[in-house]
């Protein structure tokens, strides 16, 4: 995989990261979750990137936000359970707290995140958390969380897994990880490793 080069500690002193895909593998009945919001809007919403399409019916009418966030909240904590850390996630998380600010920017509900950084004790080590109840825009929350975070773009570094997360890092300015996936000639990040431990492993 491309860039797949060590991360300097020195270089940053914060990091932001996505939370579902990226640190835990929720498993939500995404398919179901579509199924209601194209009743909810009277609508096939199709391939339609699923936050998004959320955003533009809440900005359209925004009597649905409340019904709309309901609906994903069931979804997500029904799938608490089976949720579980990527691996090395756990591990990746407690020594960077150790060393830098730490921020979790998710498209998920404070519900689910409440439910699963409790489970294995993560919700400690973040100094900020945003969700979709502060933003359904990808930009705004990693905006919102540099500002709590008190930190440069150039001194942090998020982590995602998905190509939307680099547009919008770089859109922002950040330093940008991309995992599990393959960078493209459109979304180059500034670092790519084909999974978290990878990640972890190089970080010096």
């Amino acid at each position: 995989m491309e860039r797949e080069n060590p991360v300097s500690l020195k270089d940053y002193a914060a990091y932001i990261f996505d939370l579902d895909g990226t640190l835990f593998a929720i498993p939500v009945d995404w398919l179901k979750v579509r199924e209601e919001v194209s009743k909810m809007a009277g609508a096939p919403i199709g391939d339609a990137p699923l936050f998004l399409k959320v955003q533009q019916l809440i900005s359209i009418r925004p009597s649905m936000r409340e019904s709309l966030f309901e609906m994903l909240d069931r979804h997500e904590l029904k799938a608490v359970a089976g949720a579980s850390p990527v691996s090395g996630a756990i591990e990746l998380l407690s020594h960077l707290s150790k060393v830098a600010k730490l921020g979790l920017v998710t498209m998920q509900g404070t519900a689910v995140c409440d439910n699963v950084l409790g489970t294995y004790h993560l919700g400690e080590l973040f100094d900020v958390l945003v969700t979709r109840e502060d933003s359904l825009d990808r930009v705004t929350q990693l905006r919102s969380a540099m500002r709590s975070l008190a930190e440069l773009p150039r001194n942090t570094l998020f982590t995602g897994d998905r190509a939307n997360d680099i547009v919008c890092g770089k859109k922002v300015g950040v330093g940008t990880v991309l995992v599990g996936r393959e960078p493209t000639d459109e979304i180059k990040p500034d670092y790519a490793f084909p999974a978290l431990d990878v990640l972890r492993g190089n970080l010096i």
